[in-house]
């Protein structure tokens, strides 16, 4: 086994523990082995090519490689792809991503210097942990703000707008079955059409400068079994308590929709993935 790589014994064990957990859920889909239900390591990542990942490296075209990078990463940790206390080890991620040992370890120390990953000398960078506690402060700021621009936009969204959330919706039902990627990428422009069109610029601003904090390990919480599918049901009834204009409803939707979400993501941490958050 190669440094940073998953024991075969540990993977199995691991994908056991996620599929017995899998039962409690009544709404759920077959498990693909290797992407889309399981959040993998930086090595499991370099074996997964043709399948979509959150930190797939986008067009070089007009930026810095080491920009590229950077991005790529930063988003593959926030959203849980990389699980923390994972081990970055420069060989890997500089043959991955085909850039200099140097440039990777120059986004390290950027990532380092946002928290998002814990620098230890002699032994190298691992992905930070985080806690059970700020998870929990996260998500209920996100369901609180989220709720309050629902609310405020029901009465503002045009029909133009409501169509718009429905054809986003019927997109997205199209990737319900184990495309996590494809799913988020219609799921945030769902929630960025209720957040733009609140009508409250400041409200607007406090949201889009939390995006990355509000958006941790979206991955890992989408790769629960019937989570998306969930999800899209739960949106089909914020567009309906929309198109009848009922902000109160719309709101108490959206926060049951966070409430919900901060629940699943919380039960598979502390059941399957103790080890890598601080509990």
């Amino acid at each position: 086994m190669r440094p940073g790589g998953e024991p075969p014994l540990d993977r199995r064990r691991r994908m056991w523990q996620i599929k017995k957990y899998a039962k409690s859920y009544t709404i759920r889909h077959g498990f693909e082995t290797l992407y889309g239900s399981v959040p993998m390591s930086p090595k499991a990542n370099q074996r997964s090519r043709g399948r979509t990942s959150p930190g797939r490296i986008p067009s070089i075209k007009n930026k810095t490689k080491r920009e590229v990078v950077y991005k790529s990463l930063k988003k593959q940790i926030n959203s849980g792809y990389i699980m923390p206390g994972t081990r970055l080890i420069e060989l890997e991620l500089a043959s991955q991503y085909a850039v200099s040992r140097t440039i990777i370890r120059e986004v390290i120390k950027h990532l380092a210097a946002e928290g998002l990953v814990h620098l230890t000398p002699y032994k190298g960078a691992t992905v930070a942990k985080t806690s059970i506690t700020d998870l929990e402060e996260i998500y209920r700021i996100q369901q609180d703000l989220e709720g309050l621009a629902a609310y405020l936009a029901t009465n503002r969204l045009t029909s133009e707008h409501i169509r718009e959330m429905e054809r986003i919706h019927e997109a997205s039902m199209a990737h319900t079955q184990g495309d996590v990627s494809g799913w988020q990428k219609w799921n945030t422009r769902f929630h960025r059409i209720l957040i733009e069109n609140c009508g409250n610029s400041r409200l607007v601003k406090v949201v889009e400068s939390q995006r990355d904090q509000f958006a941790r390990y979206w991955f890992l919480l989408l790769s629960i079994p019937g989570c998306m599918a969930s999800n899209t049901k739960e949106h089909e009834k914020i567009i309906a308590a929309v198109k009848a204009r009922k902000p109160d409803q719309v709101r108490f939707l959206m926060e049951r929709h966070f409430e919900g979400a901060a629940k699943r993501l919380l039960d598979i941490i502390k059941n399957v993935y103790p080890s890598s958050f601080i509990v």
